[in-house]
């Protein structure tokens, strides 16, 4: 009988280190926006935000799959329940926040227009303040449903914008003529594109924009607002992951600086 009592015990501890081991959660990216969140040659998913999210998943105990969605249906998604967190790069704003929650920042969030070398457009004075007149007639790209979008509708409402789905078409359009201006974050506008060949061309127009009105503090992981259970779980993860060196380490894999925000820091 004790044998037999200390061989029910032992199946259920491995009944529930099996269940421990099962959990998984879907993770919502939009798998077109590199060094992010991208597909390589071979179809791999890489990127900061997937390596992050990757770490999260491994300290909270759960396998992390990847669902991947257009960039302007990520967050009807989570909120449909098709995905358990959103890592893409997202930008916590006040607007996002009536609809989902976010986890603490984990990139600075900012904004940055280019244009051709040696324009005369001046979207922006010395000061970082907006200056429709300086763009007058001109078409700016700028990514669907993104905070880019909102900043630019509220400081430019007359400017000729065009939206796209990815950055990588705005750019492409961007070289072809098509439009005159690209505004996007800086991160993303000098590695994929002036640091490049393609872009050598092309330059930053005015003063960095950091304005936690549009842009928030920062980028975070994005969570359903009844999940505060899991939001709790990957915040520890990641203040971890702030103090140990781990996200360091993702961080350098991509950066010679460091792209977390100063208040999280």
């Amino acid at each position: 009988m004790k044998k037999l009592t200390m061989l029910m015990a032992a199946g259920a501890l491995a009944c529930l280190a099996t269940m421990a081991q099962a959990r998984e959660l879907r993770v919502g990216s939009e798998c077109t926006y590199p060094p992010f969140n991208f597909k390589d040659a071979s179809g791999t998913l890489q990127g900061f935000d997937v390596d992050v999210a990757r770490e999260v998943g491994k300290r909270i105990g759960a396998d992390i799959s990847f669902v991947c969605q257009p960039f302007d249906s990520l967050i009807p998604a989570l909120m449909a329940g098709k995905f358990d967190l959103l890592a893409a790069s997202m930008s916590i704003t006040a607007e996002r926040k009536k609809s989902i929650e976010f986890s603490l920042p984990y990139r600075s969030s900012t904004a940055r227009f280019i244009a051709a070398k040696g324009s005369s457009l001046a979207p922006l004075t010395a000061d970082g303040k907006a200056n429709p007149d300086g763009i007058k007639g001109k078409a700016i790209a700028i990514q669907r449903s993104s905070t880019y979008e909102k900043y630019m509708r509220d400081k430019f409402p007359d400017a000729d914008i065009v939206l796209y789905d990815t950055v990588d078409n705005m750019l492409l359009d961007l070289t072809s003529k098509r439009v005159d201006l690209v505004f996007a974050g800086p991160i993303k506008l000098a590695q994929d594109f002036l640091d490049k060949p393609r872009g050598k061309d092309y330059a930053f127009v005015g003063p960095e924009i950091n304005d936690v009105e549009f842009f928030g503090p920062g980028v975070g992981i994005g969570l359903r607002k009844d999940d505060a259970k899991l939001r709790d779980e990957v915040d520890g993860a990641l203040k971890a992951m702030f103090a140990d060196g781990a996200f360091k380490a993702i961080n350098d894999k991509y950066w010679s600086f460091s792209v977390l925000p100063a208040a999280t820091q």
